[in-house]
């Protein structure tokens, strides 16, 4: 069943036993907006069962899930199959299945309870405004050097999620921070105090509606905070992720920040962006045939490693050994490929100035002879 066609049913008539299946962001949106229309449902189905309720519902687990003759609706768009499959494996019957096809169903939920579009639009602050100009777009790479930061004093920058971790050790800040990591927003955002220290250190911070950023989107002390929202879209031709020409209306996502960064770039003006730090090195790559190429974990995240050397510390080897990041490293590549179609088409010059590494679809540019 399509979720516009279970909420039509709900709306109408009682309905008895119905879970949420996945605790997520996701699935809190839907049951936020189920309490706002009077639909009764009792709880959530999710792998880990054990963490109690949330916001007083039950959580129970997929094999329960199978006891229960119930309506079950997948919270996720993008895990659905897995979802949808392990329930029917549990015993649950298909067509008690609820499902959506696209992100703006969650989007449309979300917009009924807390009114996001308003934020969003506040973007257009910054269209065109940097018309002609050059920006560098930072990565976290193994190859940046505090010693690069340093000579991007007086330029204008794009960094994002814990590039933060290099703050005591230069007095270079970006200008523009960017804060898209699922689990960098839960560990730096869910607390007033973070966000507040992290926008106090750029010119703008700018993070998704989804985030846990959001929940301060009405702090009167915080007001440089900008939300944008993410969609997955991609070129019906060629099957590039979709460059936005808008991003007060929304962004397109395709594997990592870094595109994102490209497009807020882009809808600011900048004519001239150069890539630094943008490695593509990571240590956990899922291709989209399903493979998995693991890399040497101590060419990943020069945050640690620099942190190590200039303090006299050392993470534990068996702390080392399973830190790592699982990354869609063709999805990363596609959007890096669809960022260069749309400068090209558009007269906009993006290079890449990192040391070394394996981005090669940009233009090469010496960072000492651009500065």
């Amino acid at each position: 069943m399509d979720i516009n066609e279970f909420i039509d049913l709900a709306k109408s008539r009682p309905l008895t036993n119905v879970y949420i299946v996945g605790a997520g962001t996701y699935g809190q949106i839907f049951g936020r907006y189920f309490d706002k229309h009077q639909i009764a449902w009792e709880g959530y189905v999710d792998r880990n069962s054990r963490q109690g309720p949330i916001h007083g519902k039950k959580v129970i687990s997929y094999r329960e899930a199978g006891n229960e003759d119930a309506y079950y609706i997948i919270s996720s768009y993008i895990y659905r199959d897995e979802m949808m499959k392990e329930l029917i494996d549990c015993g649950v019957r298909e067509d008690r299945l609820v499902l959506y096809e696209t992100k703006n169903t969650i989007y449309e939920c979300y917009e009924d309870t807390v009114h996001w579009k308003g934020y969003t639009e506040k973007l257009k602050r910054y269209e065109g405004l940097y018309k002609g100009n050059r920006c560098f777009i930072i990565g976290n790479g193994p190859s940046l050097t505090i010693e690069d930061l340093e000579k991007l004093k007086g330029e204008i920058t794009f960094a994002s999620n814990s590039i933060y971790a290099l703050y005591e050790h230069t007095s270079w800040r970006p200008t523009f921070h960017c804060a898209w990591d699922e689990s960098f927003c839960k560990k730096m955002m869910s607390e007033k105090e973070d966000v507040e220290w992290l926008a106090s250190n750029c010119e703008a911070f700018f993070t998704s509606i989804m985030s846990e950023g959001f929940a301060f989107r009405d702090c009167k002390d915080i007001r440089n905070l900008y939300y944008v929202k993410d969609v997955r879209g991609r070129d019906g031709k060629q099957g590039l992720p979709l460059f936005s020409g808008d991003c007060s209306r929304q962004v397109y996502s395709s594997g990592s920040v870094t595109y994102m960064m490209l497009q807020l770039a882009v809808y600011m003006g900048f004519e001239e962006i150069y890539l630094l730090g943008m490695d593509c090195s990571y240590s956990i790559e899922r291709h989209s045939d399903g493979s998995i190429t693991r890399n040497d974990i101590r060419d990943y995240n020069h945050l640690i490693q620099q942190m190590e050397e200039r303090q006299g510390m050392a993470l534990p080897e068996e702390v080392r050994k399973h830190f790592g990041i699982f990354t869609e490293i063709d999805a990363i590549m596609d959007g890096y490929r669809a960022a260069k179609q749309y400068a090209d088409l558009h007269g906009i010059r993006i290079c890449n100035a990192t040391r070394g590494g394996k981005l090669d679809i940009f233009p090469r540019a010496d960072l000492d002879k651009v500065i």
